[in-house]
């Protein structure tokens, strides 16, 4: 056993825990991060966009050294069919530096870097095996046969949140509650990315796409444009691809052939292939989020939000890292460290993040459930464009029309409306 202890342990060095130990080293505090990757980052992924409020929360003046790649000021949504697509595409030509493509293998080492120069120590490529836990107190960690002790322990281990469970601290994460997603990304030279996107250099694109690209089961896809690659992916519903046994490698490799995205990545070099879990239960899968000498954030506390068109997910992450730390902070200087003293974690949280996924609360029932969104819906909206635009020497039809004759036999309106309702309430 060692001697040493730490006023604060946190486990994972992705942005929730790099934030939390940002923000306790610049209060003076004794702060460990242990992260199982070589190196912080290493075993990060997302799809790869980073909504910058929170990283401006987090450090207002040194967030624009932030290894970010490009600012997003396009938006596309996109419905598939199996050759054809109809998108809704949006351009502006600033977003007030809002949200930005990154990549999380620079992301996590600039940020854990931070915390170091702030004063945290960071020991990557060692795994916490378990925690030491007395009198149903948290008090440290287990790495192998070595014992560090700790007033507090922060998971910010990701959606796995394997130590937490093996100690009894929450429930295993249910297989209807995440997603699966794979990431391609695909080097290109920059100038053929803002080419091919009509980008201004520095100016990126987000694309979510649903329909053929995951064959019709609940999920969807989605490209960014990084300064000189585009990670391009899918995320299906766990549940439902279990249902469907759905080859998902297969899917993720068939994507990179639709005609609407092959002219996006033709000619880019593959440097990177990977797969994760991604929480998507929402507010009614929230495990407990503290604990006598404990605290979850991040992905471990399942703060996910997939709206349809935005899927959010380390901004929140940064928000709890900073509200753990807060909370941390509070619980040192009164030298209480009981689930009731960590209660203003909670707290901090519901001003903005837990708000949110109560307001989005019954999204992911509804995309899971609502099975037109995935299949008649693309192919509905592909007849019609097609419809329309069709000019072979019969008489012309209102647009009303051309959208009743496509629908008629297809569906019945009132599951139209009905989904449409659902939908505005859900979305």
């Amino acid at each position: 056993m060692s001697d040493e202890k730490f006023q604060v342990i946190i486990i994972g060095a992705g942005v929730a825990g790099s934030a939390a130990a940002y923000r306790l080293a610049k209060a003076g505090r004794e702060v460990l991060v242990v992260d199982r990757g070589k190196a912080p980052g290493a075993k990060n992924m997302t799809g790869g966009r980073l909504y910058t409020y929170a990283l401006k929360q987090l450090m207002p003046e040194e967030w624009q050294e932030a290894p970010l790649e490009r600012e997003v000021t396009r938006e596309i949504v996109m419905m598939m069919t199996p050759d054809s697509a109809v998108a809704v595409d949006s351009s502006f030509a600033s977003m007030n530096r809002q949200s930005y493509t990154v990549l999380r293998a620079k992301l996590d080492a600039w940020m854990a870097a931070k915390a170091e120069e702030a004063g945290a120590m960071m020991v990557a490529g060692s795994t916490v095996d378990g925690l030491i836990v007395r009198d149903g107190k948290v008090c440290g960690v287990k790495i192998g046969e070595e014992e560090l002790e700790a007033d507090l322990v922060i998971s910010a281990e990701g959606v796995n949140a394997i130590v937490a469970e093996r100690a009894g601290v929450i429930k295993p994460v249910e297989v209807k509650n995440v997603a699966v997603g794979i990431k391609h990304v695909f080097r290109l030279p920059e100038a053929t990315i803002n080419d091919r996107f009509n980008a201004a250099p520095g100016q990126g694109t987000a694309m979510l796409c649903v329909g053929e690209c995951t064959k019709g089961v609940s999920g969807g896809a989605f490209l960014y444009t990084n300064q000189d690659s585009i990670s391009l992916g899918i995320v299906v519903d766990s549940l439902s691809w279990k249902n469907a046994r759905l080859p998902i490698a297969e899917v993720a490799e068939n994507i990179k052939q639709h005609p609407a995205i092959a002219r996006y990545i033709q000619g880019g070099q593959l440097i990177e292939y990977s797969a994760h879990l991604i929480p998507e239960g929402g507010i009614k899968a929230l495990p407990k989020l503290c604990a006598d000498g404990f605290l979850l954030t991040g992905d471990a506390a399942g703060l996910v939000v997939n709206s349809g068109i935005t899927v959010r997910g380390m901004d929140y992450a940064i928000m709890s890292g900073i509200a753990a730390a807060d909370a941390a902070n509070e619980a040192i200087e009164a030298g209480a460290y009981s689930a009731a003293a960590l209660k203003g974690y909670e707290t901090r949280l519901k001003h903005l993040v837990l708000k949110d996924l109560e307001t989005f609360k019954n999204a992911h029932d509804y995309m899971v459930h609502t099975r037109h969104v995935f299949t008649t819906y693309p192919n509905l909206a592909a007849a019609m464009m097609k419809n329309m635009y069709t000019v072979d020497g019969s008489p012309a039809k209102r647009i009303a029309g051309v959208a009743k004759q496509t629908i008629s036999g297809k569906l019945p309106y009132f599951d139209v409306i009905k989904d449409i309702v659902k939908g505005a309430g859900s979305l």
